[in-house]
């Protein structure tokens, strides 16, 4: 994790985040403070890392993020960390949907920051592109082999067959 975008309305929480992912071995870190320069700045500079802000004047880390994954860019798939003091279900609901990685309440820690980047870096998600949405796959936790009755055509047969079968 070379070269990290921050996406910050607030010049001091960037400035903070940027030195925090300084600590565990970023070398280039990049801000921006509004969706569409935060944009442009992802194209060119191919993050491996990113960190937004939820909203702000001129910033909607939702639609940054939903923007991000739809692109043709080479970072579409950089994990994306969202930082933010307005913790809702709501907006946790909207950043995973939106393909964010991780969820970060504002104010954090410095170890608070540094388990979400090694959640991201360490235990990689599978990629999902479906109509209505990109990004990494929002479930979190294996729940081993299914061991139910197959019901899916691809799975070997029309339904009603299976059903029938597996009963």
């Amino acid at each position: 994790m070379q070269r990290v975008l921050v996406i910050d309305f607030n010049a001091g929480s960037a400035k903070l985040a940027g030195e925090l992912m300084k600590e565990i071995g970023a070398r280039q870190i990049v801000g921006a403070s509004k969706t569409d320069r935060a944009l442009a700045i992802a194209q060119d500079f191919d993050p491996h890392l990113i960190l937004t802000e939820l909203n702000g004047p001129g910033l909607d880390g939702l639609e940054f993020t939903r923007q991000l994954r739809r692109s043709p860019f080479a970072c579409r798939k950089v994990p994306v960390i969202v930082m933010t003091a307005e913790a809702t279900a709501a907006s946790i609901t909207g950043a995973r949907n939106a393909g964010m990685h991780e969820f970060l309440r504002k104010p954090y820690t410095a170890g608070d920051l540094f388990k979400r980047v090694e959640n991201v870096i360490l235990k990689p998600r599978p990629w999902i592109e479906a109509v209505m949405y990109v990004g990494p796959d929002r479930r979190r936790f294996n729940s081993g082999e299914f061991t139910g009755a197959r019901k899916r055509r691809s799975d070997g047969g029309a339904p009603a067959e299976m059903l029938a079968r597996a009963g």
